[in-house]
């Protein structure tokens, strides 16, 4: 998880205190400064406005629809600064906002406005109709993703750099689509293709793999925080929580809709009336798993902590919620009004108010209605047959009962134990016979399948309460479900679900959130798209779109790209083809200094992330299995990680606490199908930057350190990578050493060695052996980086 995003989420009490005291410094100094500077800051909003006014002239604008024009000269693309907006600017006065009702732009009298001021209205990425010039030269041929940049790029001397090779940009295409390097053969193939359209089929047969699934659930993973386990002490194992990760990754391979993927993880269980009928269906049931995958403390019973374990819940889905969808950071409106944002604390517990009939539901049968029926016949079959296996043992024993009570006379009923001692052999004999067969019964039940879910339950919800500094147990005022009250003051409009047990206010709120009137939810999720290919997003920080995040580099790209996205379906697997067929993806790795300067005037080359590393390993040395969904695999920990934890140590009869390894061959599978323990991460992920999951990741960190290198030659992987690839590739190449030299290089980086590597890795093999010479070329950068 990136620095910057995981200081933002902590809320260690000492760390708070010393933000909070350094937020309330800087805005008082930024108040100051602003009233000194007033009138010079009005004067430049008029001025900019006037330029921009004429610059649009003849453009197309609106959010909705927009259609591409020529520019004949760019408009400004520089971000609007923090203090473009004087104190005392009526914010949206000279802005067509249409006759909205009730919002804090229309009404003086909001509370937002009242409590906060104008002042914060102007951040970018609150307003609704934010409608952007789009540039398409169409006389050249040129994208609009590629004309944006270019039109930014021109007056500041810049250009894209020359197109990439055809292996480069097979390996990118990919490593960026499916996390995976491809063949050599592959990779052969597609330099043979002279078609005009070859690079165009090769993005749409890798759009169509599987593997694109497997290797784009992982962003959408980090940003809901994952875990196979509970997290706190115990971090118990949550046997079911898998389904959820596959939920994921057949979303992605079947290219859902992202209103409808937002939809069904909050509100899923409120889009069916009962059992599920059909797959999808079953699926909306499976989505509430986002609902369910943060940290749960399980001990919080023992201390008689139920409610605020339950407060604790409910903060973190709030917040998590406001992140992921909305880039919006609510955690500090636990406490109190946003220090920076125009959202009150009031927004924050109407959000969470929207949450706070969730139940779990853990035995919530997942079978299709069809199936849940056949398992009811079936199972009840097997219960009339055990009843009355059951009937004839208690016979036998009421038997035996009635003839020590006669024997003994004195009126006193016989215990269990002294039935049981007194059986004859053939009373026994018979007890131990119906026994079995009642064991035998019970081998057959069919379970049913069930899941880490979420439902309401069919009881009265109570009401939410704002929390005097966050505290649950000093409640203060009631307030409604609802949004945050900037874009609407009114009660959350819900309507009744097909499930009759259900509220619908998370069906409501989905709604709101995957409107396409809302192009928040768009803009965030392209930018996290955008950042998942370039290693950068248009704007910096994907889960804070606010005062205190960073500035959209090229807001009119990210505008445009988010309504190309909403007006063609939300579809995930076209903004990427619109994306890695440009000319800015597929030119030349960056070669110049980066900086803001020289940002995009050549492909920017990165590492690989953890995933696609250890991914590439197993693959290259042919150890990667062929899992694609299921129950995670346990790989073998050191020792020394197993003795050091005490949930480890202290495991239970569920063993829901301990590490329990697959079976070697098992292990190999792709890194998202790895067990993913809150309070243990497998050592070589982590070592490469695998975020912790506690909390929402937007942004992976990106290091380089010492233990890298190390892991790289000495870890246990690597071991087992570089012996089995010494072995595939004596058994592909035979015995010759020019051979093997070469066959490594194919399976490696795609490519032919030079003479020169030719000659050094022949002589390296005969002073040391192949499987050494493998581990060294697993450490080449052109292994471990994109270009």
């Amino acid at each position: 998880m990136g620095s910057s995003d995981a200081r933002r989420q902590l809320r260690l009490p000492g760390y708070a205190g010393l933000v909070r005291l350094r937020k309330v410094v800087c805005a008082t100094t930024v108040d100051l400064l602003r009233i000194v500077t007033l009138r010079i800051v009005t004067l430049r909003i008029v001025t900019l406005r006037i330029v921009t006014l004429r610059l649009c002239a003849g453009l197309t604008i609106g959010w909705s629809g927009i259609a591409p024009a020529v520019l004949a000269e760019p408009a400004s693309t520089e971000p609007a600064s923090h203090d473009d907006v004087g104190e005392h600017d009526d914010v949206g006065e000279h802005d067509d906002v249409g006759e909205r009702e009730l919002d804090a732009w229309s009404d003086m009298d909001h509370p937002v406005r009242r409590q906060l001021g104008a002042e914060r209205l102007a951040l970018w990425s609150l307003r609704w109709e934010r409608g952007q010039a789009v540039a398409n030269d169409r006389r050249s041929g040129t994208s609009s993703v590629d004309a944006i940049l270019l039109h930014d790029l021109q007056p500041r001397g810049r250009a894209f750099s020359d197109r990439a090779n055809r292996r480069t940009l097979a390996r990118r295409a990919y490593y960026t689509l499916t996390g995976l390097p491809p063949t050599p053969e592959e990779v052969l193939a597609f330099v043979a293709d002279d078609r005009d359209d070859a690079y165009d089929r090769l993005v749409d047969r890798l759009l169509d793999s599987p593997s694109f699934g497997q290797h784009w659930a992982r962003m959408w993973l980090d940003v809901v925080r994952y875990s196979d386990s509970n997290g706190f002490d115990w971090d118990e194992f949550r046997p079911q929580a898998w389904r959820y990760r596959d939920y994921v990754i057949r979303s992605f391979n079947q290219d859902k809709p992202l209103d409808r993927f937002i939809v069904e993880q909050l509100a899923g269980d409120e889009l069916i009336a009962g059992p599920p009928t059909t797959l999808a269906e079953q699926d909306c049931l499976i989505a509430t798993g986002f609902l369910r995958v943060g940290p749960q403390d399980n001990s919080a019973s023992l201390f008689n902590e139920q409610g605020r374990a339950r407060a604790e819940y409910l903060f973190d889905l709030t917040e998590t919620t406001g992140s992921a969808f909305l880039a919006m950071t609510m955690s500090c409106c636990r406490c109190h009004d946003h220090k920076f944002d125009p959202v009150l604390q009031d927004d924050y517990y109407r959000l969470l108010a929207c949450f706070s009939g969730v139940q779990y539901a853990d035995d919530l049968a997942l079978d299709l209605a069809d199936q849940q029926a056949a398992i009811a016949k079936h199972n009840a079959c097997l219960e009339s047959e055990a009843e009355k296996l059951q009937r004839r043992r208690d016979n036998i024993l009421q038997q035996v009962r009635s003839r020590i009570s006669q024997e003994q006379g004195d009126g006193e009923a016989p215990s269990d134990e002294q039935v049981l001692q007194a059986r004859s052999e053939q009373e026994r004999q018979a007890c131990e016979a119906v026994e079995r067969e009642l064991d035998e019964l019970n081998k057959q039940r069919e379970a049913y399948t069930v899941g880490l879910l979420a439902i309401e339950q069919n009881a009265p919800i109570s009401p939410t309460h704002v929390f005097e500094q966050g505290d649950y147990r000093s409640p203060m005022h009631v307030v409604p479900p609802g949004v945050p009250s900037l874009w609407e003051q009114t009660d959350l409009a819900v309507q009744p679900p097909p499930r009759a047990e259900s509220t619908g206010r998370r069906l409501a709120l989905a709604k709101w959130i995957a409107s396409a009137e809302n192009p928040r939810t768009a803009r965030v999720y392209v930018n996290r798209v955008w950042q998942q290919v370039f290693g950068e997003g248009i704007v910096a920080t994907p889960n804070d779109f606010g005062w205190s995040g960073e500035r959209p580099s090229h807001p009119e790209l990210l505008d445009w790209l988010a309504s190309q996205f909403v007006d063609h379906g939300w579809s995930t697997k076209r903004l990427l083809r619109q994306i890695v067929i440009s000319d800015v993806f597929c030119q030349r790795a960056m070669t110049r200094p980066r900086g803001l300067e020289n940002r995009f005037t050549g492909f920017p080359s990165r590492r690989l992330s953890a995933e696609q590393l250890r991914d590439s390993l197993l693959m290259v040395s042919g150890l990667l299995t062929e899992k694609d969904a299921g129950p995670p695999v346990w790989p073998d920990l050191p020792a020394e990680i197993l003795q050091a934890n005490p949930a480890f140590l202290d495991d239970n009869a569920m063993k829901t606490k301990g590490w329990y390894p697959s079976a070697a061959p098992e292990q190999h599978a792709r890194s998202i199908f790895v067990v993913q323990k809150r309070t243990v991460r497998v050592p070589f992920l982590e070592t490469f930057d695998l975020p912790e999951n506690v909390v929402s990741c937007g942004r992976r960190d990106a290091s380089n350190v010492p233990n890298q290198a190390l892991s790289l030659m000495n870890s246990p992987l690597m071991e087992q990578v570089s012996t089995a690839f010494g072995k595939r590739v004596a058994n592909e190449a035979g015995t010759g050493t020019t051979d093997q030299v070469e066959r490594a290089f194919q399976l490696a980086f795609q490519r032919q060695p030079t003479d020169i590597e030719a000659v050094s890795c022949r002589r390296f093999c005969e002073n040391y052996s192949l499987r050494q010479l493998c581990r060294v070329l697993l450490n080449v950068n052109e292994f471990l980086y994109l270009e």
